[in-house]
């Protein structure tokens, strides 16, 4: 018996990154790489095990860089065509790929659990209280992802 897939799209449709199974963790990340790299108030990120990418298809670019925050590499591939951001890799999370929500907007995802860098957060912006929140402050809660931050 196999499990669901799930394709995640660039706006222009040329892009597309299929993975197999629910994610491995689903959240939002207020940080303010998340924020331009979205052009919204937080990114939403869902990262699944590598091992679970059925298919990429389409041509994309990397824009690879140093997170500041957080200290760890990341890799984000983009649709060369219409610049959405698809997918990454993060250099703390290495059995796993971060996937832009949002791009999954014709299956949609589970309900986020997390809020990443939750002290960044905007202060109109109200989650849900049973959320865990990250904090640079405070311990961090994800022990799967201890550096991730988007």
């Amino acid at each position: 018996m196999s499990s669901i897939q799930q394709t995640a799209r660039c706006a222009c449709g040329q892009a597309s990154i299929t993975v197999e199974g629910e994610p491995k963790m689903q959240g939002v990340c207020h940080c303010t790489d998340c924020k331009r790299r979205t052009g919204s108030a937080f990114g939403l990120s869902s990262y699944f095990p590598r091992t679970r990418v059925v298919a990429t298809d389409g041509q994309t670019g990397v824009y690879a860089f140093r997170h500041a925050r957080c200290a760890h590499d990341q890799a984000r591939h983009f649709c060369v065509r219409c610049g959405t951001t698809l997918y990454w890799t993060i250099s703390a999370l290495p059995a796993l790929i971060g996937i832009a929500g949002g791009c999954f907007a014709d299956e949609g995802l589970p309900e986020p659990g997390y809020s990443a860098n939750h002290d960044q957060k905007e202060r109109w912006l109200a989650l849900p209280e049973s959320w865990a929140k990250d904090t640079e402050a405070a311990e961090r809660p994800f022990r799967v992802a201890p550096q991730a931050c988007g």
